[in-house]
């Protein structure tokens, strides 16, 4: 068994990698939707789950319309499409992120 200790202190922080999936403590730069500057996309989908807090999922399948989703606690979120996030008026947001280590990112230029 292996237990890891978490100290969510910056955006990304990989805490354990195999060579099939990667994990990941996720906290949100962004405290609102006009913090958004880029939205993310990956060739294989990612798996976010709300750990504490509040995060809300910036997606869109186009770069056009964009669709905001507030996490809810004990839900799973596999994310295909283009994305990124943010913490409401700056709260406290944590999620756990699973996703493929050898995934390849594009980003798109995004202003609200």
């Amino acid at each position: 068994m292996i237990k890891i200790n978490i100290k969510p202190e910056k955006r990304w922080d990989v805490v354990y990698e195999t060579s099939n999936w990667r994990v990941g403590i996720y906290v949100p730069e962004n405290t609102s939707i006009n913090d958004v500057n880029y939205l993310e996309k990956h060739d294989k989908p990612e798996l976010f789950y709300l750990v504490k807090g509040k995060i809300v999922l910036v997606l869109s399948s186009d770069g056009k319309e964009i669709k905001e989703v507030e996490m809810e606690k004990d839900k799973i979120y596999i994310v295909t499409e283009w994305h990124n996030a943010y913490r409401p008026d700056g709260a406290e947001g944590i999620a756990l992120v699973i996703e493929a280590p050898d995934i390849n990112t594009e980003y798109m230029k995004f202003s609200n």
